[in-house]
């Protein structure tokens, strides 16, 4: 009696265990997973560095005769920037055109969290790597630097 009980429990646990392995192997092959709630995440950016300032009074002076730029206060000294792009291949576009003013420009990178200016960023960005004229590219960095928000 306990040979006719054991036969059909090893069946059963043997056909289980090819059943469920490969349902297993064909759901970590085929699917995708992706998050359903929204997270606080951060964009990497390229910030174009124009100069480094130990006060305020001497950012103040040096970038008189920029039309626009930001600047952030970092470990006591004010970075200025007068580019910032989410697209590597923008940084080019834009360091080629500051240099063509006369500026040089440091590329440095950083991340953002503002999801609203994310979104902005993003678009301004796709406009960005069309457009190969001077004065559009100007438009576009200037309205990027305008709406800048750290968070």
């Amino acid at each position: 009696m306990k040979k006719a009980y054991l036969i059909p429990i090893f069946l059963s646990i043997a056909i289980g265990f090819v059943i469920g392995k490969t349902m297993c192997d064909e759901y970590h092959t085929t699917s995708e997973t992706t998050s359903v709630f929204q997270t606080t995440s951060s964009l990497k950016v390229y910030y174009l560095q124009y100069g480094v300032y130990s006060s305020q009074e001497n950012m103040e002076k040096s970038v008189i005769s920029l039309p626009y730029y930001i600047y952030r206060l970092e470990e006591n000294q004010y970075h200025v920037y007068i580019g910032l792009t989410a697209k590597e291949e923008n940084v080019t576009k834009l360091q080629e055109y500051f240099t063509s003013l006369g500026y040089v420009t440091y590329k440095k990178e950083g991340y953002i969290r503002n999801q609203e200016y994310i979104e902005k960023l993003n678009t301004l960005d796709e406009m960005l790597t069309k457009v190969s004229d001077q004065e559009t590219i100007n438009d576009i960095n200037e309205k990027i630097l305008e709406n800048y928000k750290e968070d």
